[in-house]
This record gives structure tokens, C-alpha cells and sequence, in this order.
């Protein structure tokens, strides 16, 4: 008997820590998935390769991008690129350029972001708490 009072008290506890849990979890960063938009221009060779050209562009897992309650991260490794987040209803709020990464603070809000690096072009949605 005093194992089974023992369990239900052990599994009623646990019950009511997971929303606990939850919003803590929900406080943890998280990662805004990146789109490529690909755009060819009449004349580029989308085979051609790159390193013989002597000039090796920017890939798209060159950048992630993480959102943790208002605070927005763009990592980059050594790349440079431009940043341009907009509101829900398309205004732009932010138009950044940066090397490496960068970290911006945002109001509450569901955002859009556009990454820009040489020919890259990486979009993203998120919101913002």
C-alpha cells in the first residue's frame, strides 16, 4: 500500500512540473529556419564550378540564424552579409550590414529576415516574445 501511495505522490509531482518545463523551454533559443532564394541571371552556368574560378561564394549552412525570447542571432563564421528584418506588416525595422554575426533586440512581434551575401539570398520567419 505504501508503495502505491508512494507512486501516485512521485507521478502526481511530475505531472505538475511539466508545464513548468514547458515555459521554460519555451524561453530557450531556437533556430529560424533559412530558405536559399536562387535567382539565375540569363548567362550564369549554374554548374560551373566555383574553386577553378578562383572566387569561392558564401553557402547557405554559412549562416544560422536563432531567435531566444526578443533577442535575434546571426552567426556567420567569417562571411560578411546583410541583415534586413521586417515587421508583420512589411516595414523594415532593421537594415544591418555585419562580418562574422551579429545580435539585435526586438519588440514583440512576428518578423521576416533577409540575408544577403555576394549572390545569396536567405530568407527566414520568426517571432519574436
Amino acid at each position: 500500500m505504501k508503495t502505491k501511495n508512494f507512486l501516485w505522490l512521485f507521478v502526481s509531482i511530475f505531472l505538475l512540473t511539466i508545464p513548468s518545463a514547458q515555459a521554460i523551454a519555451s524561453d530557450g533559443e531556437m533556430e529560424i529556419e533559412l530558405l536559399e532564394v536562387s535567382n539565375f541571371i540569363q548567362g550564369d552556368d549554374p554548374f560551373s564550378n566555383p574553386e577553378q574560378e578562383g572566387n569561392v561564394p558564401p553557402h547557405p549552412n554559412d549562416f544560422h540564424a536563432t531567435i531566444a525570447g526578443s533577442t535575434l542571432s546571426i552567426t556567420s563564421g567569417t562571411q560578411c552579409g546583410q541583415l534586413i528584418v521586417r515587421n508583420s506588416a512589411g516595414a523594415q525595422v532593421l537594415n544591418r550590414q555585419f562580418v562574422g554575426g551579429t545580435v539585435e533586440q526586438l519588440p514583440t512581434g512576428s518578423y521576416s529576415l533577409e540575408i544577403q551575401s555576394g549572390s545569396l539570398t536567405l530568407v527566414g520567419m520568426f517571432d519574436a516574445q
